[in-house]
């Protein structure tokens, strides 16, 4: 049962076990990369009993040992593209227009807040951060930013959704290029 649009979002974000991940949570000592399986821990399990959607995940290493983290929250995690679907990119956006993209559409579905959207610089240019104070949380707006990292389509393949944006008049079409988005609610 569904009970409120950041349940409805999670689902969108839910990541397939066994799926290759980066851990980017509050645990520096864990950053890195891992695989997800759905969170086994008691209120987790008991949430899944009463028909609730997961919310979180375990951590494993790629080889399939459990790790050392349990109850990882899905934004502390980014699904870590496979090689096949890095040739794909035909048609890339650069970042700093998908920053715009994303942008519009956060301006779109949160009319009344400020959100500021960066570009990283040199060797993390293909990232994006945004921040804002008050408003929605986390889980709502990560549901608006998640397409432009990750789709989730047949054998769950991850692409990330094709975009257009108008920057000065032109249009360009294609896939986001953006290897992250951080977000920091104020």
């Amino acid at each position: 049962m569904i009970t409120n649009t950041a349940d409805v979002a999670y689902l969108a974000l839910r990541l397939p076990a066994g799926t290759r991940v980066t851990y980017h949570g509050t645990d520096a000592t864990s950053h890195g990369e891992w695989t997800v399986q759905p969170c086994a821990c008691r209120p987790c399990t008991a949430a899944a009993l009463l028909g609730r959607p997961a919310r979180r995940y375990e951590l494993y290493t790629v080889d399939g040992k459990p790790g050392p983290l349990v109850h990882v929250r899905h934004t502390s995690v980014t699904p870590v593209p496979g090689e096949d679907e890095l040739n794909e990119a035909i048609c890339a956006i650069p970042t700093k227009y998908a920053a715009a993209y994303l942008r519009k559409e956060l301006r779109r579905a949160f009319p009344d807040v400020k959100f500021f959207v960066r570009t990283g610089q040199g060797k993390h240019r293909q990232k994006i951060s945004v921040s804002w104070t008050g408003g929605p949380g986390r889980t709502r707006v990560s549901a608006v930013a998640a397409p432009l990292l990750a789709q989730f389509g047949p054998g769950d393949r991850r692409n990330p959704r094709r975009i257009s944006v108008t920057v000065a008049g032109r249009v360009y079409s294609g896939m986001p290029l953006v290897e992250a988005i951080t977000l920091d609610h104020k």
